[in-house]
Parts: structure tokens; sequence; C-alpha cells
């Protein structure tokens, strides 16, 4: 697990901080999913993954998305 990024740099990399929090919420709730089909296994709780994902630019919030 990543250190926690900090809120200034991940807002600096979308558009507003409203698309980083729909981003981050919905790839969280795909993470659950997954995990409960036993598609992924996490190492963490859903929401930090994705937070860790956005903040490694696995994803980008792509308007109000994720890519």
């Amino acid at each position: 697990m990543m250190i926690k990024p900090e809120i200034t740099k991940l807002i600096n990399d979308c558009d507003s901080v409203y698309s980083l929090v729909i981003a981050v919420a919905k790839r969280s709730r795909d993470l659950a999913a997954e995990a409960e089909e036993g598609r992924v296994r996490l190492y963490d709780k859903p929401v930090n993954v994705a937070i860790d994902e956005f903040s490694s630019h696995k994803l980008k919030v792509v308007d109000r998305l994720y890519k």
C-alpha cells in the first residue's frame, strides 16, 4: 500500500473536486463488485485502492468517469 497522496495533487490532476469524488466512488463500487464476484483480490478497502490507482496514474478522471 502506498503512502496516502496529498489531496491537492489529486485535485490538480483533474478538472474539479466533484469529478474526482465521483470517479473514486464509481471505481470503488466497481472494485467491491469485482471482489465479491471473485474476479479481483483487494489488499485494502475499495476506496483506498481507488485513490491509490488515481494517485499513481493507473487511472485518470475523464468527464466525471475514469479510464
